[in-house]
């Protein structure tokens, strides 16, 4: 059996670059490997094989039955998961290692053993990555086990089960936080860089102008549970005209941030270091920025307005970094997180720390291994005190408003999701036919064309010819978008002038862009590949699994997505429930939606919108998702009767 081709075409279907230490990849091997029609048997070597492990020594397995143990991970064996070590692996043989008096160390040892390992590192691995789906989640098996599968076939779709964390996270992550306060780490304390001297010369080209005098928050908050160097980036935003050179976190620090686009980052922030201080301390904040801004717009109309359609002058908000529109929202999301925290902890739970989406600040408030155990799509983390005393982790995906947008991108990303994808869902092959079409009817056509572009009607042609720098000649071979341009509007010109011809080619245009977003709309959760990769592309904006396992919630605006609302919405917080149950209606406007099984409600979760760029020329389809406004306003009911907040 050849193994390389077997991975190939799991690397082609699935993910092209599989990672082996990310359960879904493993799991999805597993799956495809049995979907090939290898015995469960089987699919543990199979596995093994294509990581360079030697599969399992069957005389250890066989003992292993016969005793009625089972693995506890590099080389131990007991009668329970999480259960003391009864024997260990010697050389093939199963060896008891001692009684009941020695449940202590092995317990220690035990619970030394529980590290997740990579598998790019070589040595042993995380039991549920290796397939094990019975294991817990500090379980740990040796490498030779890495993969296994229960011949129970009734078992094979099982999915591991994990103990629920602290902060009730469900998963294969270490959410767990050191105790202590963070705000007294170096991390915490380090001075924004550059210095003033060095940033304000590096600002002079956008500084404000004055009045009003550069913002001072230093005062502001006093002991701030956060990086305190955040206080002066805010100031530094406030005073710094939104443009080219200061679109970047680059140009307000030297040390890193987090990621996305600057006015979003500085929303991120205020969020963040509202969570993390007084109502009084927060609100302060806020005023003085508002303020701020004010007397900037109210004193500079000319640089922070501009001219509508009618020459009145109104507020221009893109003139400024920090602008009222994201004061709203932090002040939105931050109610939305001390809300949703009061109501999961009860009275008493405080915020004990704050950290953006940094890796050196979330360490520092106790995390271990941010790369292997950071939240999926986390904006701001913080860290929070029980009632009882434990300190614990909470993480959120931060959303200025309902306008979510999941996706914007083309419908060329469809043969990303199936390397076989259909003809009637390919924008090349749609392009291909459309610009025949066109061609082959300027064609037939040609004696009245030339007519037409050599008359008076004609102009805008020759216009159109000239700005292009194309001559019609270079126009017929149409291996352009600008070509195509030319030939379409000379098509739509002379149906305008009553040509049967031009106008039967104009409808067949529409009847085939309908056509193809009727069926990209189907596809997307009737072709499985396509719609897996849908869900992939949108979890990031829209991560329904992290918030299901209780990884993140997310604030948007003044409401909270969590599992709570979650459940009020969908009337479960299982995400692969969520999952099964999605499906493309075609609208208009098309949408994905979940249908509920009791009575068939479908509820509307992401609009879809599909059209082609520069129509009956373009060749190219826009591909964007946004939010529903219908899952909007349930979210907000949701809210509502959960939190009783509006």
């Amino acid at each position: 059996m050849d193994w390389k081709e077997f991975f190939n075409d799991f690397a082609d279907r699935y993910y092209s670059v599989p990672d082996f230490t990310n359960e879904e990849h493993v799991y999805a091997l597993q799956n495809y490997l049995i979907e090939q029609g290898m015995l469960v048997e089987d699919v543990d070597y199979a596995i093994k094989t294509l990581l360079g492990e030697a599969p399992t020594d069957p005389r250890v397995r066989k003992q292993a039955k016969d005793l009625g143990l089972v693995s506890l991970g590099y080389g131990n064996w007991g009668k329970e998961k999480g259960g003391p070590t009864t024997h260990t692996n010697v050389d093939g043989k199963l060896t008891p290692v001692g009684d009941e008096k020695d449940d202590k160390k092995d317990k220690k040892d035990k619970k030394d053993d529980d590290r997740p390992i990579n598998l790019s590192k070589g040595g042993k691995v995380d039991a549920q990555l290796g397939g094990d789906r019975d294991a817990g989640p500090t379980d740990m098996m040796d490498k030779d086990d890495v993969g296994k599968i229960k011949k129970d076939t009734d078992k094979k779709d099982e999915k591991p089960t994990y103990k629920e964390q602290s902060n009730g996270y469900v998963g294969p992550k270490n959410k767990e936080l050191k105790q202590g306060n963070p705000s007294k780490t170096e991390e915490y304390q380090r001075d924004l860089e550059p210095d003033d001297l060095e940033f304000n010369a590096r600002n002079s080209k956008d500084a404000n102008p004055e009045p009003p005098p550069p913002l001072d928050l230093s005062e502001v908050i006093k002991n701030p549970k956060f990086p305190k160097r955040y206080l002066k980036v805010l100031e530094r935003m406030a005073n710094t005209k939104h443009s080219a050179r200061t679109k970047k976190w680059s140009h307000f620090s030297d040390i890193e941030g987090g990621q996305g686009k600057i006015k979003a980052q500085a929303g991120e922030l205020m969020t963040m270091i509202g969570c993390a201080c007084s109502d009084e301390e927060f609100e302060q904040l806020l005023s003085a920025l508002e303020e701020h801004e004010r007397t900037l717009i109210d004193t500079h109309p000319k640089i922070f307005m501009k001219k509508n359609n009618k020459g009145k002058l109104i507020d221009n908000p893109g003139s400024r970094i920090i602008d009222k529109s994201w004061i709203k929202s932090a002040r939105q999301n931050r109610t939305a997180i001390l809300t949703r925290l009061k109501d999961q902890y009860g009275d008493g739970v405080e915020v004990v720390g704050g950290a953006w989406d940094v890796e050196s600040e979330v360490e520092a408030m106790g995390m271990e291994d941010y790369k292997e155990n950071k939240g999926f799509s986390t904006d701001m983390y913080l860290k929070v005190r029980k009632p009882n005393g434990e300190e614990v982790l909470d993480e959120t995906s931060l959303k200025k408003s309902k306008l979510v947008n999941f996706l914007n991108s083309g419908a060329g990303i469809f043969d990303k999701w199936d390397e076989n994808l259909p003809d009637n869902i390919n924008q090349n092959k749609y392009r291909e036919n459309a610009r025949k079409r066109n061609i082959d009817f300027i064609n037939e056509n040609m004696s009245e064309v030339q007519k037409l572009i050599n008359s008076k009607e004609g102009e805008g042609i020759k216009k159109l010819m000239k700005n292009k720098n194309i001559s019609f000649e270079q126009a017929l071979e149409g291996d352009s978008r600008d070509k195509q341009n030319v030939l379409w509007q000379t098509i739509k010109l002379l149906q305008k002038q009553g040509n049967k011809g031009a106008d039967k080619i104009v409808k067949q245009d529409t009847k085939e862009h309908n056509q193809f977003v009727a069926d990209s709309v189907k596809a997307i959760t009737e072709n499985e590949k396509m719609r897996e990769g849908m869900l992939a592309e949108i979890r990031s904006e829209f991560p329904l699994k992290a918030v299901s396992d209780g990884e993140e919630n997310m604030a948007i605006g003044h409401m909270s997505l969590d599992k709570k609302t979650m459940k009020n919405i969908f009337g479960t917080d299982n995400y692969d429930e969520v999952k099964e149950n999605l499906e493309a209606q075609p609208g208009p406007p098309p949408f994905i939606g979940y249908r509920v099984e009791a009575g068939g409600e479908i509820i509307p979760v992401a609009q879809i919108g599909i059209r082609e760029d520069g129509r009956g020329y373009g060749g190219q389809f826009k591909f964007e998702m946004i939010l529903h406004p219908d899952f909007a306003n349930r979210l907000d009911n949701a809210q509502s009767e959960i939190y009783g907040e509006k």
